[in-house]
């Protein structure tokens, strides 16, 4: 019985990464092909020619053009073929980004060589792959991302960005505590912006507070 054959397209312009994660890569299975292109333009010709590719790892930064600027190519072409980012760059805006252009992944190049191939396997299966942290960043950032300009009502009544992300985290009923962690700061510091909430609200506790936001029309109100 013939075994099936692996193909994975790695887009990356240091010739020792490619080196190094062919090794990785070559363990996913016992037949195992990888192809290399070291500029967006070299990918784009090998998908040219073929694009029975059963994944591509892609580096952001690359000489000729970013990666994100392959990801639109290549979503403009209509290749169904899993993507997995494979940065040393762990910005989370440009991981972000990356997902908006659907890939099915984002690994750093930090990570052993262990925890890259089970990334690439999870891809492999159809899985979206995100290490832990990043995905907890990502979690905790999209309560802040957001915030750069204050809903029209909300600046008027005197709430400032970082109490009106307080306040939103207290909509969705997180403690304190919790929400200290999302915003990475301290609990003394969130409970003297959920006082000053108190204070501009005219209230005396959080069950109010959340409501009297609601009335005045507070929230999601950009």
């Amino acid at each position: 019985m013939e075994l099936y054959t692996l193909r994975i397209l790695v887009i990356d312009d240091h010739p020792l990464f490619i080196d190094g994660v062919s090794q990785v890569l070559k363990q996913l299975s016992k037949t195992v092909e990888v192809f290399k292109a070291t500029s967006v333009q070299e990918a784009l010709t090998l998908l040219e020619s073929q694009n029975d590719y059963d994944l591509i790892l892609l580096d952001l930064s690359l000489p000729d053009m970013d990666g994100f600027s392959f990801l639109r190519r290549f979503s403009a072409a209509e290749c169904c073929i899993p993507v997995v980012v494979v940065s040393a760059e762990a910005n989370l805006s440009y991981i972000r980004n990356a997902l908006e252009h659907n890939v099915l992944g984002f690994v750093p190049k930090s990570l052993c060589a262990n925890d890259m191939l089970c990334a690439f396997q999870s891809v492999l299966e159809g899985n979206q792959y995100l290490p832990d942290h990043i995905a907890q960043m990502l979690s905790d950032n999209k309560y802040t991302q957001t915030l750069s300009s204050l809903p029209p009502l909300a600046k008027h009544a005197g709430i400032s960005i970082k109490q009106y992300a307080v306040l939103q985290l207290m909509v969705a009923g997180y403690s304190n505590q919790t929400i200290a962690q999302k915003l990475h700061r301290t609990e003394n510091t969130v409970k003297s912006h959920v006082a000053a909430l108190f204070q501009i609200l005219s209230v005396s506790n959080r069950t109010e507070c959340v409501e009297q936001a609601r009335i005045r029309g507070l929230l999601n109100q950009h």
